[in-house]
């Protein structure tokens, strides 16, 4: 990072779901290393407070379940008053479903699409008016490459990034003349505890990453890197987009 970046979110306010670990922690971290005030939520509460103690001043927590509307007002109305209203909205919390069509539940994918589609929703929903009110804002959604392909017994994780990244195009079309800029962030495979959990396949990583541009899994911090842009008045030309980052998967796969 350099010294205009360690400056750059400099005043602003966020509100990161999902912030107790991974990709959220990073955004977490990285915001606040810019400049960044940070409210982060979770369900995750002894983790979630654990590391806004270790941030100090400048990091806060609230339980947060992001399918309550009620916990989601509860956040909000936190983060006026510790720091002021959001000018920043990461909606990263998620859930990843591993399971073949004939074994899912209709409970399994309801509670997936709550989750990372409609948990989206309500985020934007709930900042938009403080964001209207203050000038203008920056809201982030946490989708995925899978929303833009099928991956084998993954089909309610799929549909709910999908729904997810266009939500986010929606809500574009809708604030835009507000001055609040909506993207997704569409990560591949990144190196999570959701990455390496029971329900995911334990990986090689060398061989299942050999036919990638890049040849290797994704880090929390390169992606947060890319939302602390979307954060920032540097992309201030972006909105409504769907923000890449998974290593060449997309492009295709190596074959030597």
């Amino acid at each position: 990072m350099n010294e205009v970046q360690a400056h750059r979110l400099a005043g602003r306010v966020a509100l990161v779901t999902g912030g107790a670990r991974g990709i959220g922690e990073a955004t977490v971290r990285r915001l606040i290393a810019e400049g960044a005030q940070v409210v982060l939520g979770d369900v995750l509460v002894e983790t979630g407070e654990l590391l806004a103690k270790e941030l100090g001043a400048a990091a806060s927590f609230v339980e947060l379940d992001v399918t309550s509307e009620t916990d989601w007002t509860r956040a909000v109305e936190h983060c006026v008053a510790t720091f002021g209203p959001p000018s920043i909205l990461v909606s990263n919390a998620g859930i990843m479903c591993v399971k073949p069509i004939e074994q899912s539940t209709v409970e399994d994918f309801r509670r997936t699409y709550e989750v990372n589609a409609i948990g989206a929703f309500l985020g934007i929903r709930e900042v938009v008016p403080l964001m209207r009110a203050n000038g203008g804002g920056s809201i982030i959604t946490m989708s995925s490459t899978a929303g833009s392909i099928g991956v084998e017994g993954m089909t309610a994780y799929c549909a709910s990034k999908a729904a997810n990244f266009t939500i986010a195009r929606c809500a574009a079309l809708e604030f835009g003349r507000d001055n609040i800029r909506v993207n997704a962030v569409n990560p591949g495979m990144i190196d999570t505890a959701m990455s390496r959990s029971d329900a995911v396949a334990t990986f090689d990583a060398s061989e299942l990453f050999a036919g990638l541009p890049l040849a290797r899994i994704g880090r929390v911090n390169e992606v947060a890197a890319l939302i602390a842009f979307l954060a920032s008045d540097d992309s201030a030309f972006i909105t409504g987009g769907q923000h890449v980052i998974d290593g060449g998967l997309l492009a295709g796969q190596v074959m030597s």
